[in-house]
């Protein structure tokens, strides 16, 4: 029997319906960690979109990959195993993605169950300091909510608009859970060497996500001598001209270059899954890449 699929109908009402194509979205979160579709859900709006291959980045987790799969398969989805896992790097908070891995490696699991215990750890830190700004927050109700959610200021976001102490998600994070507001805390990170290092182990090819605007090209070639090999060089709000860079240094630094939606949720133009495509000579500059380790 196929899962409710209500969230992907929200995704696909407000998209494009495609032709079948070798297109890949490589960037998708869902409610295994801070999305909103089911593994399943983002599974059946790619196979409604016509994306041929579908990568799944849930942050610091992989746990989606298994529900998923017999979906995928189901659809006629390539399911590329992949994580989106929180780095710091010379103070900076970086993001690097892991494309090809095998999701059961030892070491990479130990060190997402690291990241998601000291996230736990920031989210009862977080409502702590939004009940000494007077605000009521319960969390056994926004776990009951998210059940398998690796909890971040997103689910403390929807509990205050849901309990309307806010009037949006977007005004949570404006008063009080957007950076430097007074109840965020810091993620806890991993070193992007570390990250890269552990990516690699697993047989997988690790590529930065949504490298930041004044992010400069020496930072870059600091990444790639630690063995980074992709870089997204498209994605949401991504400028013409930025895109044009990035692909430039891609280019120079010998890096695949990918894109994909950040799909988290159906809250804003042009971020449904499918909305931003990795073309397929990228997908197997990336799939090679993995390959040759």
């Amino acid at each position: 029997m196929k899962p409710n699929t209500s969230n992907a109908a929200a995704v696909i009402a407000s998209s494009p319906h495609l032709h079948r194509c070798d297109a890949a979205d490589l960037h998708v979160h869902t409610t295994h960690s801070d999305g909103v579709c089911s593994p399943c859900e983002v599974v059946v709006a790619a196979a409604r979109v016509g994306l041929a291959a579908l990568a799944i980045t849930d942050h610091d987790t992989v746990s989606a990959l298994e529900v998923a799969r017999p979906e995928a398969v189901r659809w006629g989805v390539e399911l590329i195993a992949g994580v989106e896992l929180t780095c710091g790097h010379d103070r900076c908070e970086l993001h690097i993605l892991g494309h090809f891995i095998r999701d059961q490696d030892p070491a990479l699991l130990e060190a997402m169950a690291s990241l998601r215990a000291g996230r736990a750890q920031r989210v009862e830190t977080m409502a702590a300091r939004l009940k000494t700004l007077g605000l009521r927050i319960d969390l056994d109700a926004v776990r009951r909510t998210f059940p398998r959610a690796s909890l971040g200021r997103r689910h403390l976001a929807d509990f205050l608009a849901r309990t309307r102490q806010v009037g949006s998600q977007r005004e949570a994070f404006t008063r009080y859970l957007g950076d430097g507001r007074a109840a965020c805390v810091d993620k806890p990170r991993l070193d992007t060497s570390r990250a890269i290092t552990l990516i690699q182990g697993a047989g997988g090819v690790a590529a930065l996500a949504h490298p930041p605007f004044d992010l400069r090209e020496g930072a870059i070639r600091a990444l790639v001598s630690e063995g980074l090999r992709a870089i997204e060089v498209d994605g949401p709000g991504f400028s013409r001209s930025k895109s044009r860079r990035l692909r430039a240094w891609a280019d120079r630094l010998g890096l695949a270059g990918i894109a994909g939606s950040d799909f988290h949720a159906a809250d804003r133009p042009g971020r449904w899954v499918g909305a931003i495509t990795t073309p397929r000579d990228d997908l197997e500059r990336l799939r090679n890449a993995a390959i040759l380790g």
